[in-house]
């Protein structure tokens, strides 16, 4: 039996689609049709109805589907706990933070660790994403949040003080020291705790302003912020060190949620993610004191 074509058919099933399918698994569409239809004949059942309006999932293919996905999760499990049990300081480690951090310091900061483990693969992804750390989609994330997950394990790293910043140009010519209503807002529109603050503070602070543009990252709400396209709340170890950048009066310096590293339970065996682990909080020890700011 080709396991494959079951890969193939949960990616369909998901999307209600082909085509979504194909693109997220970056084959050809007609790819995806033929591995569909080996798995039906094979399995002698009809797993979607096609039509001029796209697919529809029997109910055949449902209950295939839901057994698909509960094998995917055990072997996911298994994944995680042979990854724990590796006391090799070699293989790939799936990390996840902000892009901010990254970018700001923890890249920088991370070179002496690939040169002292040259045989530990590092793969950076976004931490604004909901990973999920048990199905092997990241194995440390860096996370900002009061309530860390339950089924997760890890240590609070500090939090982030917070500012609402214009460059001094935007500043100066809206007249916002003296009115702010005519100025635009450059929003937070990532999920999670600090997308609830930040609408928190701009209803407080800001209030009625209107809300220009939305962006999923911080780099690019600070570019956009940066391109005198408006207002909007930065980090202060960004707003305060550029000298593009006025940090406004009309709100104080807040905290952001705190940041926590977190990987899984079956993973804390593993050396490299120990390692790793115990390198990215040294590096937040040494710059707590600049992501604190006026708070520390």
């Amino acid at each position: 039996m080709d396991w494959d074509d079951f890969r193939y058919f949960s990616a369909t099933a998901r999307h209600a689609s082909v085509r979504g399918a194909a693109d997220e698994l970056e084959v050809n569409p007609s790819t995806v049709t033929r591995r569909l239809d080996n798995l039906e004949q094979r399995l002698g059942v009809l797993l979607f109805t096609r039509s001029p309006q796209g697919l529809r999932i029997t109910r055949e293919g449902a209950d295939v589907a839901r057994r698909v996905n509960e094998v995917g999760i055990q072997l996911a499990r298994i994944e995680t706990e042979l990854k724990g049990h590796d006391q090799k300081l070699q293989g790939r480690i799936r990390l996840a933070v902000p892009d901010v951090l990254a970018t700001r310091f923890v890249l920088a900061d991370l070179a002496p660790f690939t040169e002292e483990y040259p045989a530990i693969d590092i793969e950076l992804l976004t931490g604004y994403q909901d990973l999920n750390i048990g199905q092997g989609e990241a194995d440390i994330v860096i996370r900002a949040t009061d309530t860390p997950p339950d089924h997760l394990v890890g240590r609070p790293l500090t939090r982030v003080a917070l500012a609402a910043y214009g460059s001094t140009e935007y500043v100066a010519n809206h007249q916002v020291l003296v009115d702010y209503q005519g100025a635009a807002w450059i929003d937070w529109a990532s999920k999670g705790e600090v997308m609830d603050l930040y609408a928190q503070l701009r209803e407080r602070y800001f209030s009625n302003i209107h809300v220009h543009i939305r962006c999923d990252q911080i780099q690019m709400q600070y570019t956009a912020i940066r391109a005198h396209m408006g207002l909007g709340i930065l980090p202060c170890i960004i707003g305060d060190n550029d000298p593009e950048l006025l940090r406004l009066p009309h709100m104080p310096v807040q905290q952001s949620p705190m940041l926590w590293l977190l990987t899984h339970p079956d993973l804390r065996g593993a050396r490299r993610i120990k390692v790793l682990s115990d390198f990215l909080r040294g590096i937040f020890e040494q710059r707590e004191r600049e992501l604190l700011g006026d708070l520390a």
